[in-house]
């Protein structure tokens, strides 16, 4: 039987479509792993490749452009997954599927339709039947009886009768009691060569044996804490590095370091291989003799769920961590090497100005050489112990998180709004605080991590090192100035240049962080330097006047002592021009000369060579050599537009 296996489609937190993870989805490796096994052909269909490619069009002709692709595969059976953030693509997309082919099986599986089996098949007739838990060992039975919609005797099913009448499910929560029984998966479903991935992800495990009152891992998942023994891991490992060259990894697992025998059983197994790897954690369940372990075996970055920096919230959602251990841990793996990001959460029901205060003051004081916090929106999910309590009172305002899908069909906000119990991660829970406090925090953060972590640190020593002083005192700018306006660039800069002034050096700093991290538009032009061409600034490049050397500032910031004030402004240097290649990690920039920065002033608009040149010795009598004007084309800085440069 020939089996379709559909990806989620699940937005990039960036915001850009070009950011779209396109790692293989490794539950649908694993789906189709054991499908194949039992004689099935087997294919997977990844919606956000071919968005990221611009193959598939990200607007209201989605749906039924994906549906078509489907179809000219001809499957026999269509399976989604689906979270909460990724519905409304499977539910578009498999309507669309049976309306053009009404007796094609579609299964649906995953987090989302386990918690809500009954009422998405009652409310959705695209759909056969919901898979329930963790599908592996009972999949190739439900592909056998599919067809004659036979479920009887598989447990964790949920499916129409035969008549499409009725809903009937069988009992169980099916679950992989030993990971290492599975077949190992192949990623060829996947054009891994062709995805220019910089690391492969594995499946180590499953299961969470934490109780945090926000997460449907554990619900998911059973409370059951399972990890693939290292010889198990190592093979997976070593196969992913001859087939594809790969030596940098992710450990997928929510809690890998939980079990300390077998962390260290992994470490002692893959030291020496030169695999670099990577994998999430809790501050409360490493300590320096296992960062150590992990280091000399190949650890190089760990992602901490801190997820509030107030005590009191720690005990209201039951994460339950000491908070006097984040900054020993963070320094250890600092020490060691292992760069880290600290995860944090606002918008807890029971969160007051004093929680987020504390939180934020918390996220500011993890930014380091090697840490990079991040702050997000707690999302209702179903499954969670805190939407069975607070479900109900969930609210909608437009505003959702970063990974939801967009409203790009006629009826998708109609669906939103009409089925809040389904797509809850559209809603919040109403809270302690105004909503739009919330939204600040988290989208100002997003802004002031793009500053980087030296810059920042620098800055909050203007607000007695708190974060949470330097986000208040930038809503007041908001509130006053632009009300209703998110901390976007422009309002952030309008805020520190009135702060401390237009020409000081912390308003070059933060101009030069925010354009330095700005998306960079792809090289096209070919650096050709021929007088006879128009040229103009490149759209690739930004040209900040009036700032200070922001690189010679960083570096003079870096011998500063911690904890001191301010540069002086002797320190500073003098006010010239920048130019900044975006690209976050990867921004190039450079500092210019003033006789420089007036000749790229000319560029831009179009202008040739002795263009240029006539404009020059007529405004400033300054002459410009034919090799300067050549090293700005070849810098990137100046590119031949027009027709001619377009058949040049």
């Amino acid at each position: 039987m020939k089996v379709l296996l559909v990806d989620n489609l699940v937005l990039p937190e960036e915001g850009s479509l070009a950011l779209l993870d396109v790692h293989p989805h490794l539950g649908l490796l694993a789906l189709a792993a054991v499908a194949e096994a039992h004689g099935h052909a087997v294919q997977i269909y990844d919606p956000k490749r071919l968005i990221r490619g611009g193959r598939l069009p990200y607007n209201a002709t989605l749906y039924e452009r994906a549906a078509r692709d489907l179809l000219a595969m001809q499957p026999r059976v269509v399976g989604f997954t689906t979270l909460g953030c990724s519905f409304l693509f499977a539910l578009n997309v498999a309507a669309e599927l049976k309306r053009h082919q009404p007796d094609l099986p579609i299964l649906l599986g995953g987090p989302h339709a386990t918690m809500l089996d009954r009422q998405i098949l009652e409310r959705f007739p695209q759909f056969d039947a919901i898979v329930r838990h963790e599908a592996d060992e009972i999949f190739p039975a439900v592909l056998d009886n599919v067809e004659r919609r036979r479920f009887d005797g598989i447990p964790g099913i949920t499916w129409r009768d035969s008549k499409r009448t009725g809903l009937r499910s069988t009992d169980g929560k099916p679950k992989v009691a030993d990971l290492d029984t599975l077949p190992i998966a192949s990623y060829d479903y996947y054009p891994v060569a062709d995805l220019g991935l910089e690391l492969l992800r594995i499946e180590a495990g499953r299961g969470c044996p934490f109780a945090c009152t926000f997460c449907s891992t554990a619900g998911f998942f059973q409370r059951s804490f399972r990890l693939k023994s290292a010889p198990r891991l190592l093979k997976e490992l070593d196969l992913l590095h001859e087939r594809y060259g790969v030596s940098d990894f992710k450990l997928d697992h929510d809690m890998f370091t939980v079990n300390r025998r077998k962390v260290l059983e992994f470490c002692e197994a893959v030291a020496g291989r030169g695999y670099r790897w990577r994998a999430s954690a809790r501050v409360d369940c490493v300590d320096t003799e296992l960062l150590e372990k992990m280091a000399e075996s190949g650890c190089v970055s760990l992602y901490f769920g801190i997820e509030t920096g107030s005590a009191r919230m720690q005990k209201i959602c039951e994460k339950r961590l000491d908070l006097d251990l984040v900054a020993p841990i963070l320094g250890v793996a600092e020490r060691l090497g292992i760069a880290t990001t600290a995860s944090f959460i606002t918008g807890y029901p029971e969160e007051r100005e004093q929680d987020q205060d504390d939180t934020l003051d918390m996220l500011g004081r993890c930014f380091g050489p090697t840490c990079l916090p991040q702050l997000h929106m707690l999302a209702p999910e179903p499954g969670t112990p805190i939407f069975d309590q607070l479900g109900a009172e969930i609210a909608y305002d437009g505003y959702g998180g970063p990974y939801n899908a967009e409203l790009v069909g006629p009826d998708d906000e109609r669906l939103v709004r009409e089925h809040r119990d389904i797509f809850q991660t559209y809603y919040y829970y109403p809270a302690e605080m105004p909503r739009a406090r919330y939204i600040f925090a988290v989208e100002a953060v997003d802004m002031l991590r793009r500053l980087g972590p030296v810059v920042l640190a620098y800055v909050l020593r203007a607000y007695e090192g708190r974060l949470s002083n330097l986000v208040r005192e930038l809503r007041r700018f908001g509130d006053t100035h632009a009300p209703g306006r998110p901390p976007d660039p422009e309002l952030v800069q309008a805020y520190v240049a009135t702060t401390f002034g237009p020409q000081h050096h912390v308003t070059s700093l933060f101009r030069y962080a925010l354009r330095s991290s700005d998306a960079a538009p792809a090289a096209t032009e070919p650096a050709v330097a021929d007088p006879a061409l128009p040229y103009q600034l490149s759209s690739r490049v930004r040209v900040l006047s009036e700032v200070h050397d922001c690189g010679l500032l960083i570096e003079r910031i870096k011998q500063h002592p911690a904890g001191a004030a301010l540069l002086k402004n002797s320190e500073t240097g003098e006010l010239g021009a920048y130019v900044v290649e975006p690209g976050g990690d990867r921004a190039a920039s450079y500092w210019i000369e003033p006789g420089v920065q007036a000749i790229a002033d000319l560029f831009d608009e179009p202008h040739t060579f002795c263009e240029v040149a006539d404009m020059l010795r007529d405004s400033i009598g300054a002459e410009i050599e034919p090799d300067v004007f050549e090293g700005l084309v070849r810098a990137g800085l100046l590119v031949a537009t027009g027709p001619e440069a377009i058949r040049a």
